[in-house]
């Protein structure tokens, strides 16, 4: 027997109009032992979903009333981030690559194979698995640079555009001294040994290339080319 990939809080969400259908694939998640949820209509989904719901959605893209595409429309206005995994018929491919394009994670072309589909709820959950940990690590990172005062905020910002003590102390009108205490103010608080560390840090909590845009909204006004000698205070 496969062993899921789940834990206690996923749930894999069946939406398909054909009783027969979701019978099928409710006794083939039950002999994997994964927690699922059965829904003949997408509006009767839509009435009980938690857009932070753990799991995945297996979707029929044809249904009367809400299509299975309007309703991964709906998903997607709703911010939910759960992957969505489509159902389709023949001739409904090229509306299936469309929703891949607009973020739904697969398609799967009925009849579908007992194993085939169980693989794909398996990766499905995987990919679900991976995207709650990095949230819960975004929103770690984020609470510890909250630790950061705005004066700190604003020469670990221009640290990450390259910028020396000298020229920061200039940029905002202070000694290098002061610079050099509220850098290592910084790196105190963030737990980090230098400015390697630092940088490395902010940038892998930000998810951007370094040298790129701000990661604050800290108002520093920069002069075109800052003199050799920082202004001192």
């Amino acid at each position: 027997m496969m062993q899921s990939s789940a834990d206690d809080k996923s749930t894999v969400f069946i939406v398909d109009d054909d009783d027969q259908v979701r019978r099928w694939v409710g006794r083939l998640l039950d002999e994997v032992d994964l927690p699922h949820a059965e829904f003949s209509t997408a509006e009767e989904f839509l009435e009980v979903f938690d857009p932070s719901a753990r799991g995945c959605v297996l979707l029929d893209m044809r249904m009367p009333g809400m299509g299975g595409r309007v309703l991964h429309e709906n998903l997607t206005d709703m911010g939910a981030e759960i992957p969505v995994l489509f159902m389709t018929g023949f001739g409904e491919v090229s509306v299936a690559v469309e929703a891949l394009q607009k973020g739904a994670v697969e398609f799967i072309e009925k009849p579908m194979r007992a194993q085939d589909l169980l693989d794909r709820v398996q990766k499905a959950l995987q990919l679900d698995a991976e995207q709650h940990e990095q949230r819960h690590q975004q929103e770690e990172h984020d609470r510890i640079l909250d630790r950061l005062t705005p004066r700190e905020h604003e020469v670990v910002e221009l640290i990450l555009k390259g910028f020396t003590n000298k020229q920061i102390a200039f940029e905002l009108s202070v000694s290098p001294q002061a610079i050099d205490a509220r850098k290592n103010n910084a790196m105190r608080k963030l737990g980090l040994d230098s400015v390697a560390e630092l940088v490395a840090f902010v940038m892998r909590t930000r998810g951007k290339p370094k040298g790129t845009a701000k990661i604050w909204a800290a108002s520093t006004k920069r002069r075109k080319e800052p003199p050799d000698r920082a202004r001192r205070s």
